[in-house]
């Protein structure tokens, strides 16, 4: 999907929430640690090409949901030692995950049936979890909580 005036500079837009930014200004490296502590980015941020998160007897937390991509692919490289790295990912940018655990969880979970377009970015998670876990989930950021879902269910049932 493109622009609707052609010469006007404004990004594509990828999904209901999401314009993707020129690539002139996607950083190319940026990075999180967290040693014995947490540290999470979220909002309106923008995903360098290559990010590096560590957590170290800590835990990081990334979410995607409103952040700004760059078109083509991003790097997301993981290392949890004693540690935990949750990821967050729209249902309309494309995810791969492969990542090495050892006494350890490398996952990914998909918590919504979107199949995003196939010239959606991409993003590629990899890494290794020792003795920690990283943890990948697709998520609908407008997806209805638990419990609007149980109100629902409630209304329904007429309870």
């Amino acid at each position: 999907m493109t622009s609707p005036n052609p010469g006007s500079t404004a990004a594509p837009a990828v999904g209901p929430h999401r314009v993707l930014v020129p690539p002139n200004i996607v950083p190319q490296q940026r990075g999180t640690v967290a040693f014995i502590s947490h540290v999470a980015r979220g909002g309106d941020w923008i995903l360098a090409r290559r990010y590096r998160a560590a957590a170290f007897m800590g835990g990081v937390d990334l979410d995607l949901t409103r952040a700004r991509i760059g078109p083509g692919t991003s790097y997301i490289e993981i290392r949890a030692i004693l540690g935990s790295v949750r990821v967050l990912v729209p249902p309309d940018i494309r995810v791969e995950c492969d990542g090495d655990s050892i006494v350890a969880s490398f996952e990914i979970e998909r918590d919504t049936l979107h199949t995003p377009a196939p010239d959606a970015p991409l993003v590629v998670i990899s890494g290794t979890a020792l003795l920690g876990a990283v943890h990948v989930q697709v998520v609908d950021p407008d997806a209805p909580g638990w419990y609007e879902k149980l109100r629902s269910r409630w209304s329904r049932t007429g309870g």
